[in-house]
């Protein structure tokens, strides 16, 4: 029994592993957003407290797998969007020009952009 349990374990952590290797992958792209270079600390602060909350609510005991895994897998859709902030905030750096930049979303990414900033882009 406590082999039965072991092995199993262990396939469930195979596969989570395999999940966040694929939540890690953009899909295709399907908008584009602007991005005004003095809203991007704001837009950071904004998702690094997403994250953070969301991440701490999908590890608490009282969810259900189902919810649990998807929290994880929305932090992985909002660590990729937070990921092309970044580029984006550094290729304006280094071209020195600090009016916007334009980041590449697909589906999930630009969905929940839109939720969570529709108010700052406007």
């Amino acid at each position: 029994m406590k082999n039965e349990q072991t092995a199993v374990i262990k396939d469930m952590e195979f596969l989570l592993n395999e999940l966040h290797k694929e939540w890690e992958r953009p899909g295709e792209v399907k908008s584009s957003v602007s991005i005004p270079y003095e809203k991007v600390e704001e837009i950071s602060r904004k998702l690094n407290v997403i994250v953070y909350e969301t991440q701490q609510s999908a590890d608490s005991d009282g969810l259900a797998f189902k919810q649990s895994i998807a929290k994880s897998k929305q932090c992985y859709v909002l660590l990729r969007i937070m990921r092309k902030i970044v580029k984006g905030k550094g290729k304006c750096d280094g071209q020195a020009v600090d009016a916007e930049f334009v980041i590449e979303l697909d589906g999930e990414e630009s969905k929940l952009f839109k939720e969570m900033f529709a108010e700052l882009l406007k």
